[in-house]
Parts: structure tokens; C-alpha cells; sequence
């Protein structure tokens, strides 16, 4: 059973409905998506391979 010698009037921090409150409802910023040097790269090289692929499939 629950210990019942902690006074009324005596609050538990650790049970503070208003600090969980506000935790939860803590915006949290949107992760932006970056674009670093590989994401490019692999990019400009499946480009580059679709029009070779494509130049020698017309030659």
C-alpha cells in the first residue's frame, strides 16, 4: 500500500502535475533537413549516369 505518513499539505516534487505538464507540452524545434556534400554528389552521379544511359541507348 501506499506510504501513509507523508502529510497532506507536504508536496512530492517528483509528482509535480504542472512541471509534467509543462515537459510535455515543450516545443521542441523542427529538424531542418541538411544537405551535406554526399547527398549532392549522389545525386549529380545518377544524373550524369540516366543521360549517358540515355545517350547510348539513342547512338
Amino acid at each position: 500500500m501506499a506510504d501513509q505518513n507523508v502529510p497532506e499539505n507536504e508536496l512530492d516534487p517528483g509528482a509535480n502535475t504542472q512541471m509534467f505538464k509543462a515537459f510535455v507540452n515543450e516545443t521542441q524545434p523542427a529538424a531542418e533537413p541538411k544537405f551535406n556534400g554526399r547527398i549532392v554528389a549522389v545525386a549529380v552521379a545518377a544524373v550524369l549516369l540516366v543521360i549517358v544511359v540515355v545517350l547510348i541507348a539513342v547512338l
